[in-house]
């Protein structure tokens, strides 16, 4: 306070005075510090209004929080207590959960009897809220043993700007409605609002009586800014840092609010450290246990995948010896329960795992030949089953025990239709055409990639599936080659539900094809679905103008837009404008990705949004290797 102070100045002036075995010239020095601090900690005058105050030249106003969210994300009182221009004081009084099971079980009573009471519906859905909310309290206490604490928050708003203080009180106001929190200006307790936040005084019985409130000790306290401005969840591995230094601690599986799924989306032009942020993100999973497996269309991955660290598998899966992926194995219809008598009665209950698989072969063959007719296509389903059920395969067969060796191959489904195509009769001609389409994929130049059973079989954590050389071949054969390696890393997702697995598209506009946009739709569909599997699927692209295309913008702008996390990279022109329409960027946001800063990038996590600098150790970025990504 101003009168403490200036009584514990004189008193260190009258000591100075006095010497104490000092000189003259060292007591007038001492004068001097005093008055120049009297000048610098106590203002020229204080002024207290009704709703507000004036303290010196700055217009002031205490606000008190006299409720709080009965639900709160890590952090979130930093929101709070990081408002530019205001000064925050909390109290807290350690009580026993007797009294605060007592006081919560009245305000339930009150509540509930508002409900009753009042005729205004808002009214009533309010009261009720309200008494929801202080029974989760209760049922906190009671099945999780949470410990209770008093609290009492309070904020004061300084400016010497007129029009600057009202915009700091209306920020404030609207930060604490976001929150969930109920704020209030201390009417007629300006006063005993500045006492309680001067730490010279001790808390004041009024301001404790209108503000105090009960609530979880563990809540608020994770509530707390541990560091400025920062993103942090508590848990999970370490991202980077925010533009104030503050760590960012990232756990991708965490839920709650609008974080509805693990997956991430990166832009970034060339050189802006979008794969080095890639490699970083996966290579701290794989050190909390996640599977990782990365489709790599530039050759970027292998260094990493096959350094002693990861002990990786590195697949060529462009023909390469080890990498095929049979397109007629069936895979498996993954269940939507953990209960194995509910996934058994799910898969008796299912169209079965032969019905389930045709639908993606008609994909797969609308890829490769898209000039095929109707009527081909009908014949090559009716081919397609007859070769399944001499295989042992009808349309209730579960396939989930079968090995690789028990499918057919295309040779098989080429020799068949042979067959037919000798026949005499209507359809021989149509056959002989379908024959004809096949030849390539059974005997010809497509058959490395097909005709054999799967080989892929890696037990490693870390795989990565090497498309490169898949860019030099025609558009079908890519378009129906990525589908096919994308059905095989769904499979992954969904083979075990509690394992968690993360599946990387970097360079995914390679697989875009506005002519066949299946590979997008099938991305898109893996998105949504992933985090019944603890899945993650991370998208990384140069520019969002593929996925934008109008002949495939219904796939590829939700690709981009469904998962939870984006990271933009620096980029300019027509990639700049579509990210700040596509993710609502506000002029700041979109000024900064567009000014080049290497290694930084905007982070959107649900509705929040914050700076990302990747500052990684020289060792950190050896484990990358040399392909790219640097």
């Amino acid at each position: 306070s101003e009168m403490c102070i200036r009584d514990r100045i004189l008193s260190w002036k009258n000591t100075a005075e006095k010497g104490h075995g000092m000189n003259n010239k060292k007591s007038e020095v001492q004068i001097s510090v005093n008055t120049a601090l009297q000048a610098s900690i106590t203002p020229i005058g204080i002024d207290f209004e009704m709703n507000q105050l004036r303290l010196g030249e700055n217009y002031c106003c205490i606000f008190a929080i006299t409720d709080y969210p009965s639900e709160c994300d890590y952090g979130w009182l930093s929101k709070l207590t990081n408002i530019p221009g205001t000064i925050v004081s909390i109290n807290s009084e350690p009580i026993d959960n007797g009294e605060a099971v007592n006081e919560i079980s009245k305000k339930i009573r009150m509540y509930r009897g508002q409900a009753a009471s009042t005729k205004d519906p808002r009214e009533r859905q309010r009261c009720q809220k309200a008494a929801d909310d202080q029974e989760k309290i209760m049922a906190k206490m009671d099945q999780n043993g949470e410990v209770m604490g008093k609290w009492n928050t309070t904020i004061m708003v300084l400016s010497r700007d007129k029009e600057d203080y009202n915009s700091r009180c209306d920020r404030v106001k609207n930060v604490a409605s976001i929150l969930g929190c109920k704020i209030r200006v201390l009417s007629n307790l300006q006063r005993e609002g500045y006492q309680q936040i001067s730490p010279t005084y001790p808390q004041i019985k009024r301001i404790q009586e209108t503000s105090s409130r009960y609530f979880p000790v563990s809540t608020f306290v994770g509530g707390f800014p541990f560091s400025s401005g920062g993103f942090n969840d508590g848990k999970g591995f370490y991202l980077g840092k925010n533009s104030s230094g503050g760590l960012i601690l990232l756990d991708l599986w965490k839920r709650g609010s609008s974080r509805t799924n693990s997956n991430i989306t990166v832009v970034g032009g060339s050189g802006s450290g979008k794969s080095t942020a890639i490699k970083h993100i996966i290579a701290s999973e794989y050190a909390r246990g996640t599977k990782i497996i990365v489709i790599d269309p530039e050759g970027e991955y292998k260094d990493m995948c096959l350094n002693p660290l990861f002990e990786g598998s590195w697949i060529d899966v462009a023909g390469g010896r080890g990498g095929l992926i049979n397109p007629l194995q069936i895979r498996p219809v993954p269940p939507d329960t953990d209960d194995e008598s509910t996934a058994e009665l799910q898969k008796n209950e299912s169209i079965g795992d032969l019905a389930v698989h045709l639908k993606t072969l008609q994909t797969f063959f609308r890829l490769y030949i898209p000039s095929m007719d109707d009527r081909l296509r009908a014949l090559l389903d009716q081919a397609l089953v007859e070769m399944y059920h001499k295989f042992g395969i009808t349309w209730d067969t579960d396939v989930s025990s079968f090995s690789a060796e028990q499918f057919p191959i295309l040779s098989d489904l080429y020799n068949l239709i042979a067959e037919k195509a000798k026949l005499k009769d209507n359809n021989a001609v149509y056959y002989e055409d379908l024959k004809t389409y096949l030849e390539g994929a059974a005997n010809g130049a497509d058959h490395l990639l097909w005709n054999g059973y799967t080989t892929i079989n890696p037990q490693s954590g870390f795989i990565v599936l090497d498309t490169k050389s898949l860019i030099q071949m025609s558009g079908t054969v890519l378009a129906a080659q990525y589908f096919n390696v994308l059905s095989w890393c769904w499979e992954q997702i969904t083979h075990d539900r509690k394992e968690r697995i993360m599946l990387v598209a970097d360079e995914c506009w390679t697989m875009i094809d506005p002519r066949c946009p299946q590979s997008l739709e099938f991305l898109k569909n893996a998105e949504k679905r992933a985090r019944k599997y603890e899945g993650s699927i991370i998208v990384g692209t140069q520019s969002t103008n593929d996925f934008l295309d109008p002949e495939v913008k219904f796939y590829g702008q939700s690709v981009l837009d469904l998962p939870t996390f984006k990271l933009l990279f620096s980029m300019d022109g027509k990639s700049l404008k579509e990210t700040t329409e596509l993710f609502d960027l506000n002029d700041a946001q979109s000024d900064y990705i567009s000014s080049g800063q290497r290694g930084t990038a905007l982070m959107k996590v649900g509705n929040q949004a914050v700076i990302v600098r990747f500052e990684l150790s020289e060792e950190r970025l050896e484990m990358f290797g040399r392909g790219g990504g640097r």
